[in-house]
């Protein structure tokens, strides 16, 4: 089968999702299989009557293939757009019109499910299309890969942030009191664990983390949070935007910004202000000053402190895509499989999209330990997992006794 490539990114950025973009492109230049190689224009919207087009890569200066994969943001611009059952026969029609017989998507959990759609919506109307998907999100949520590219520099921002920000709360201890730190994760705890990675003691800070798999007792969590104070006279907790309340709903829901029942394209809330209702309420019971620390999109966006590790497994999962493409493969996701023993090492396979379209992997109860009130901790497990995708160690900081 003949014909051009096209590359797209979808859904929130990451550090490191170009180096996915960079992989492909060198990758399937180098395969001498594809007409040309295309880059659609903010995700599968490009494509749509009205989109933003396509840059043709094909003549793509290899020379600055590392400067791009160094290169925060999506290049190509991304979107977070479902498409109905008449836009994918648009997108089909488009494809046919610019000569697309392969597609990659780079994304996460609603990305693989647009590539399902596309790759069944060809099938069904007799057009040859090889579609593969790269995976793509720092909540690390994505079902069939060990891990996700993007998740390790997040994690390795988490890490450090959390030391960073406990350092400073502790010189200002007896002006302010309490720090929550809300970080991304949609229904996982990834993130929020990670911020647990750059404890130099057990039971240093952060001291209090709360994630989606595990539902939030107020109460007792105050007890705790007041009982961390007594012991350091401070205390940090890390959050994740979507914990919930022992009775099923969001703790934002609860706050000045609510939830409003705003949903995204694929129908996710859209949940904002845990942070702000956890100190607004820790600070009132407790009689004490609590800050919120929300970085926003700093944290999928933070260059400085991209992994190493991660930076060449996305690059890895981009090539293997082009790779897969130019050998006929369709209708599959590139997973990153590894083994952590006797020295750190990954590869690439391939699973077929519909074991991953729609599903999240959150995280496992064998990497959990829960107190009471919902605060976690995290079992040595999770640290032999998390850690090799840190790509070496973390800043050393020092504490005066």
């Amino acid at each position: 089968m003949a014909g051009s490539l096209l590359i797209a990114q979808s859904g929130g950025p990451s550090a490191v999702v170009n180096a996915s973009l960079a992989g492909l492109i060198g990758a399937s230049v180098e395969a001498g299989v594809f007409k040309k190689v295309l880059g659609l224009r903010h995700g599968i919207l490009g494509a749509l009557p009205g989109g933003h087009g396509h840059l043709d890569l094909s003549a793509f200066d290899t020379g600055r293939l590392v400067a791009l994969a160094d290169t925060p943001g999506a290049a190509l611009g991304s979107c977070r757009h479902k498409l109905d059952r008449g836009e994918r026969a648009a997108v089909i029609n488009w494809f046919r019109h610019h000569d697309i017989h392969f597609f990659a998507y780079i994304g996460g959990n609603d990305s693989m499910q647009t590539c399902l759609q596309l790759d069944q919506a060809a099938r069904d109307s007799g057009y040859e299309l090889s579609v593969v998907g790269v995976p793509k999100t720092i909540d690390n949520d994505l079902l069939e890969t060990d891990h996700c590219p993007g998740y390790g520099s997040a994690a390795r921002f988490w890490a450090t942030t959390a030391q960073e920000v406990s350092l400073d709360l502790a010189a200002m201890r007896g002006y302010d009191t309490v720090a929550v730190l809300e970080c991304m994760g949609r229904n996982s705890g990834w993130l929020a664990a990670a911020a647990t990675l750059g404890r130099s003691t057990a039971g240093g800070p952060p001291h209090i983390v709360l994630i989606p798999e595990v539902q939030v007792e107020l109460d007792k969590l105050l007890a705790r949070v007041e009982a961390e104070i007594r012991r350091n006279g401070s205390a940090v907790v890390v959050t994740a935007e979507t914990v919930r309340a022992c009775t099923g709903g969001y703790l934002a829901a609860s706050g000045p910004e609510g939830q409003n029942g705003r949903r995204d394209a694929f129908g996710h809330p859209i949940v904002a202000g845990t942070a702000d209702f956890l100190a607004n309420h820790m600070g009132s019971a407790l009689g004490v000053k609590a800050r919120t620390v929300k970085p926003g999109t700093m944290q999928r966006a933070a260059s400085r402190l991209v992994s190493s590790v991660d930076r060449d497994e996305a690059w890895q999962v981009g090539a293997a895509a082009a790779r897969m493409l130019a050998e006929g493969k369709s209708g599959v996701m590139v997973t990153l499989q590894s083994e952590r023993e006797p020295k750190y090492r990954s590869w690439c396979e391939a699973v077929s999209l519909e074991r991953v379209a729609g599903g999240e992997k959150t995280l496992p109860a064998s990497f959990l330990e829960v107190y009471e009130g919902g605060s976690c901790n995290f079992s040595s497990a999770f640290a032999d997992y998390a850690r090799p995708l840190l790509g070496g160690p973390l800043p050393e900081f020092v504490r005066l006794s």
